[in-house]
């Protein structure tokens, strides 16, 4: 059964202990890791290096490397740590669950309380001199709950000269609130700004343009800098990305976490289940993204001195 869920993935990658937790034997391991390698071979997005992605899995499963391991938690946190090492992919892994009812309660109850303890996913707004509004973004949460927040700050903001927006450490969530920013800096007709390929044939391929749904002031002719480091991935990279390549952004700090990646998730025996990246975004200028390369800045910094650079760049262009 594929377990689908739709949306810019963060890297949270939540490894649960079953309520009772079961000790496993060779037989159960080898029951629960069977369908991996052709999981991976049928939905990997990327058709070229699905079979050799399969195959490096498969040979370590039958060297019986994981033969031994007797708690789910270890063996689904080992299988990971070999997948990250073969397909350099952070939206590829296995987790074991409680029940789907616990299972889903608890993300609900963790979300929640991300939402009130982060504001949202907007930790810090304010007007900082030269008339510089600065934005820091932990997390781009659910919009249902998250946009009222999300225009408060753009509102609060409308009156600046220049925007930064920090986007280091946020390692993405759902794109409702992302592409509302987004759709500050573009006015006009909608403009094609990528393209999302699947590993199913079936689905046809999935197109995301800018959209006039702004609740203030267009940002056109703003200067905007996105402060980014190498914990930035999934839909902050897309953010980033897409307005670097538009020459709307300059993007300062260093090199990104290359998650471009979308993914599924594929239930395994003994209440386990695998993710795999089955959408991979095309964007609409560069034919191509940033999946495994992740994003140069334009500007390249210590993480650190990011927002300091950023600020100097600003004083520069205003001198």
């Amino acid at each position: 059964m594929n377990l689908s869920r739709w949306k810019l993935a963060a890297l949270f990658i939540v490894f649960t202990n079953c309520a009772q937790a079961q000790k496993l034997d060779r037989t159960k391991v080898h029951e629960i890791l069977a369908p991996v390698p052709s999981l991976l071979k049928q939905h990997y997005v990327n058709r070229t290096l699905a079979t050799q992605y399969s195959d490096a899995i498969s040979k370590i499963i039958q060297s019986g490397a994981y033969d031994k391991i007797t708690n789910e938690d270890s063996l689904a946190k080992a299988v990971t740590r070999d997948l990250k090492i073969i397909t350099k992919d952070g939206h590829v892994y296995v987790q074991v669950l409680k029940n789907e009812t616990e299972e889903d309660t608890n993300w609900e109850v963790a979300e929640q309380k991300r939402e009130q303890v982060t504001n949202y996913g907007f930790t810090k707004v304010e007007i900082m001199d030269m008339r510089v509004g600065y934005m820091k973004i932990v997390e781009f949460m659910n919009s249902k709950t998250a946009m009222p927040t999300a225009v408060a700050a753009m509102k609060m903001l409308e009156t600046t000269d220049t925007l930064i927006i920090d986007l280091r450490g946020n390692g993405g969530g759902y794109p409702g609130v992302m592409e509302y920013i987004m759709n500050h800096y573009y006015e006009g007709e909608p403009i094609l700004l990528s393209t999302t390929v699947f590993s199913d044939t079936a689905l046809q391929p999935k197109t995301n343009y800018s959209s006039d749904l702004v609740y203030g002031k267009l940002r056109i002719n703003t200067p905007l800098y996105i402060l980014v480091n190498n914990r930035t991935a999934s839909a902050a990279e897309y953010f980033t990305y897409t307005l670097q390549q538009a020459g709307k952004a300059v993007v300062v700090g260093e090199q990104t976490a290359g998650a471009a990646h979308m993914n599924d998730l594929y239930e395994l025996p003994y209440k386990f289940r695998m993710s795999i990246s089955t959408g991979m975004p095309v964007n609409a200028i560069t034919k191509t993204n940033w999946e495994l390369t992740g994003i140069t800045p334009n500007v390249i910094v210590d993480e650190k001195m990011a927002e300091e650079r950023a600020l100097e760049l600003i004083n520069k262009a205003k001198h």
